[in-house]
């Protein structure tokens, strides 16, 4: 059996950091920071926010809970203990809740001004820390360390035979096995090492960075507060996960015990310490007292005048209830595409829901001008309707299908993520290529129909141009996201179907684009406001309270 050296294994667990920081800063930055409101205060809230759930998201240690345990079918063949300790998922969960902080430090927005203003003060990583907190997170990581020097000492034993009979002739109790402790021990000492040591880098990255210059002294000391919060909560969570990982390897029941069932002790800790850190709050950043200093400066009364005539903010009010419409016919057409799993797999309810979110945006275009339109009212001009990148996009997305349509037709045998098909008669293409159809046909009468359909009637030009120009935005951002979907599906059938050499390439090109696919269907709508497209000359400086997404 193949064993990759420890040389094969530091380049996976390289490439997979990589991955994972550049879809942690990729999410960040395009979803919950707009550099054109880099100075708001809701912004940079929901920046600390988003970085602590991301970095929460990915420190689950479920994949390591099974770690030094032995199957019976597995104990005939283990040779080396350490041959089926899980390394990366044991280590991963630590790095990336990391890797997501230190990000979310750096994606902080630089100071504009060419010159530096000096601060005589040196900032320590205590001072920020609050110290009912910094105590528990300790008494965390102390009882960690304490459970893994008494692992260390614990001695394996080996699992009950599969078909074991007792002397009344009836099957005996089958129970798991154990590597020596030692081993266990080593592997969680090393996940706990590197979570200690990147934990206070951590902090000392939170204490010296530079300021914002939108907040204030108060507020950003806060701001640092609530960084050391979140990281050093996740952090207490995954060190008592390496407490559970040992209980559960602790617990075992010997071989030739009558114990059917037991208690992972050290688990329930884990719950505790878990559901503890989950509702122990990060300090409110709150408003400054002092005028401008969050970036929500006075600049004028408020939205022009002409977008408030009218029927402007009834059709901006529907327009803004679209995300919520396409939500909730996603949830439908993924239910209603389990009907179409006999044929199209797991691809139907991925198509029929992004089928169903096109047909969301679409009616509530429809409703929107049947509203406020009257027929043959002059459609206002579009230039630059939709960023350049989301054509280019849907053209890649296509050139990538066309060959590996041709190369899923012309394998014999489909994958693990294969899709039934409609019989042996029919080309193996058939299933994904009527997924790329349908996307494409709804999303390409979707678009007309914003094209055809007449203009606002009671509507400033300018906001008819924008509330166009999201609605193209989202409906062409929902189609590149559902040709990129079914192309990593092609992909992973490619990646794990039979054949002579491995594909283990095409799964991680398919993987990248199922990513890409996530992320360009929830591509935020940053510039595409009314504000945006105010006329420079000769107008103030305004503030509009209009949502983006």
């Amino acid at each position: 059996m193949f064993k990759p050296n420890w040389m094969e294994v530091l380049i996976l667990l390289g490439m997979f950091g990589v991955i994972a920081a550049i879809a942690a800063y990729v999410i960040q930055r395009l979803f919950f920071w707009n550099k054109s409101q880099d100075r708001s205060l809701g912004h940079i809230r929901k920046h600390a926010l988003w970085t602590g759930i991301i970095a929460w998201a990915l420190s689950s240690l479920a994949g390591a809970a099974q770690a030094g345990i032995v199957t019976p079918a597995l104990s005939d063949v283990l040779g080396n203990p350490w041959d089926i300790l899980p390394w990366f998922a044991i280590v991963a969960p630590a790095v990336a809740a990391l890797v997501v902080h230190a990000i979310g430090q750096a994606t902080w927005p630089a100071p504009k001004s060419a010159r530096r203003t000096a601060v005589l003060q040196y900032r320590r990583i205590r001072d920020y820390v609050e110290p009912a907190l910094g105590w528990t997170v300790l008494g965390v990581f102390a009882l960690t360390a304490g459970v893994l020097a008494f692992l260390f000492f614990v001695p394996g034993f080996s699992a009950s035979p599969a078909g074991i009979i007792t002397d009344a002739g009836v099957p005996g109790m089958i129970h798991k096995g154990r590597v020596p402790g030692y081993v266990l021990a080593t592997a969680l000492a090393t996940g706990l090492a590197v979570l200690a040591g990147g934990t206070l880098l951590v902090m000392r990255l939170i204490a010296s960075r530079r300021s914002l210059a939108s907040l204030s002294a108060e507020q950003n000391t806060t701001l640092r507060i609530i960084g050391m919060n979140r990281l050093l909560r996740v952090s207490a969570t995954v060190a008592s996960g390496f407490v559970a990982v040992a209980g559960n390897f602790l617990f075992q029941p010997v071989p030739g015990s009558q114990t059917a069932s037991w208690t992972n002790w050290l688990g329930v800790a884990n719950v505790a310490v878990l559901l503890v850190m989950l509702y122990w709050k990060p300090p409110a950043l709150k408003e400054s007292t002092a005028p401008g200093v969050d970036g929500h400066q006075d600049t004028g009364p408020g939205p022009a005048t002409s977008l408030l005539l009218g029927d402007g903010p009834a059709a901006a009010r529907l327009t803004n209830s679209t995300p919520l419409a396409a939500a909730i016919a996603g949830i439908l057409g993924g239910l209603a595409g389990l009907l179409l799993t006999p044929w199209f797999g797991w691809l139907g309810p991925l198509a029929a829901a992004l089928v169903f979110v096109l047909l969301a945006h679409w009616g509530m275009e429809w409703l929107l001008r049947r509203n406020y339109a009257t027929p043959g009212t002059p459609r206002t001009p579009l230039k630059a309707a939709v960023p350049t990148t989301l054509p280019v996009a849907i053209l890649a997305a296509c050139l990538g299908l066309a060959p590996a349509l041709v190369a899923v037709n012309s394998i014999s045998q489909g994958g693990m993520y294969d899709w039934p098909g409609f019989g042996g008669a029919s080309p193996h293409a058939l299933v994904p290529l009527l997924c790329a159809a349908a996307i494409l046909c709804v999303g390409s009468a979707a678009a007309a129909t914003v094209f055809s359909l007449p203009g606002l009637t009671s509507v400033d030009p300018l906001l008819d141009r924008t509330l166009r120009r999201r609605t193209l935005f989202r409906i062409l951002r929902t189609v590149v996201g559902g040709l990129f979907a079914v192309l990593a599906g092609v992909l992973l059938n490619l990646a794990t179907a039979p054949r002579s050499s491995p594909g283990s390439g095409l799964g991680l090109v398919g993987a990248v684009c199922m990513l890409a696919a996530v992320i360009l269907c929830f591509y935020p709508l940053k510039d595409l406001t009314p504000a945006a497209f105010m006329p420079p000359a000769g107008a103030k400086a305004r503030r509009t309270t209009g949502s983006g997404r």
